[in-house]
This record gives structure tokens, sequence and C-alpha cells, in this order.
């Protein structure tokens, strides 16, 4: 009997820890930003990464402002490599890099092959978290036996986000907005039948989708309901 009860306590241990496990799983989805300083210049880099189960692709922006799509992209136990290749003067230069993803930042090398000889560079490139919420995102809710469409659309200024929430087409502004780190907030004051009810949003913004949860008083008590919205 002990023996079993000690058995059933290691399984239930690992199935924890495997859960906080698959729950933390690094994903480098993401817009990305570092600083390039070459001849004394120094241009800001932009890197779009999505991953969809264990394929990664993205683009790259350099300092002409045009992107260009990733080759050879790879993510496996927190490692990032991809190449870029690029025409110069009717030759063609293949930059490859390689990182480690450690939560917002991406740390790692980046090699050339320049006049017969290897060119090395670090970068280490932070994850833009206020670029991630800006802009429209759709999903479906069930209540009272009906489907509603909602639509959030989201803008952000500096520090400062703001937007509507529609229901059916019928936009509501949202109020007390934030996202700091990939974690939004903000609430929803409707009124029905005369009194005025405040639903509170929370959500982590992962690349193209946003999932959390919302909460409204109702009746003296408080409901929570899932959401998760996609971007588009």
């Amino acid at each position: 009997m002990k023996r079993m009860l000690v058995a059933a306590l290691v399984v239930t241990f690992l199935g924890v820890t495997g859960f906080a496990r698959a729950k933390d799983k690094p994903n480098p989805t993401g817009t990305w930003k570092w600083a390039v300083t070459v001849n004394d210049q120094t241009r800001e880099t932009t890197l779009k990464l999505k991953l969809e189960g264990d394929k990664l692709t993205g683009a790259i922006t350099g300092r002409d402002g045009q992107e260009t799509a990733i080759e050879d992209a790879k993510f496996a136990d927190g490692a990032v490599s991809f190449s870029i290749v690029r025409e110069r003067n009717g030759q063609k230069m293949i930059r490859k890099y390689t990182g480690k993803l450690n939560g917002d930042s991406i740390k790692g090398k980046s090699e050339a092959e320049r006049d017969g000889q290897t060119q090395s560079r670090d970068w280490v490139a932070k994850r833009d978290t206020m670029s991630g919420p800006a802009g429209t995102w759709k999903w479906t809710v069930t209540f009272g036996g009906q489907s509603h469409e909602m639509a959030l659309k989201l803008k952000s200024e500096g520090d400062k986000l703001t937007g509507t929430l529609a229901r059916d087409g019928e936009e509501t502004a949202i109020q007390d907005a934030k996202c700091k780190d990939g974690d939004l907030s903000f609430t929803v004051v409707r009124e029905r039948d005369g009194q005025k009810m405040t639903f509170k949003y929370t959500g982590k913004v992962s690349g193209d989708s946003i999932k959390g949860k919302s909460e409204v008083q109702r009746d003296g008590q408080t409901q929570s309901r899932d959401w998760e919205a996609k971007k588009g």
C-alpha cells in the first residue's frame, strides 16, 4: 500500500512538472529589434519570427527598409538559427545567424564571408512587446445559445494603448488599457437595462494570438470566461 502511494505521488509530480515545462516552453514568435553599427553608422534591424509547430519562418528588415525572407530557419531547445541571402554588386552574400532565446531577448552571433574571410558580429535582440498588441484581433463568443463576433482594435502610441471592442459590429471604447512584457489588460463598460456592467479583460500576447480571461460582476457573482483572439 505504501509503495503504491509513493508511486502515485511520483506520477503526479512528474505530470505537474511536465505540464509546467510545456506551459513555460520558450517561443520566438514576435518582433525583435537590435542596433547594428557599421562604418560608424548605427541602424536598427527588425526581425519578425513565427513558429508554427516545428516550422520557423520570418523576415528581416535592414538599412534599405525592405524585408528579406529568412532561410534555413530552425528553433529547438531555445536555440535560434537562420540565414539571410542578399545580392550586392551582382554577388550573393549569405549571413548566418545563431542565438539563444532567453525570455524577451535573443543573444548570439552572425557570420558572413567577405573577401575570403569570415566576419563575425555579436547581436542582442529585444522582443518588441509594445508593437505586439497593435492591430485588429477577432474571436467568437457563445452565450445565451447565440454566437457573437468580437473584434478588438488596438493602437499604440509610445507607451499609450487605446482602442475599441466591437460585438456584432457595435463598438465600445476600451478603458485602462495596458500592455507590458506581452501582458495585456483593459476594461469595457457597457450599459444594459439601465445598469452599467464592467468587463475586465486580461491576456497574453504571443505572436498573432492573445489568450486570456474576461470577468464581469453579475447578480453579485463574478463570471469568468476564456477568450482567444487571432490577429487579422
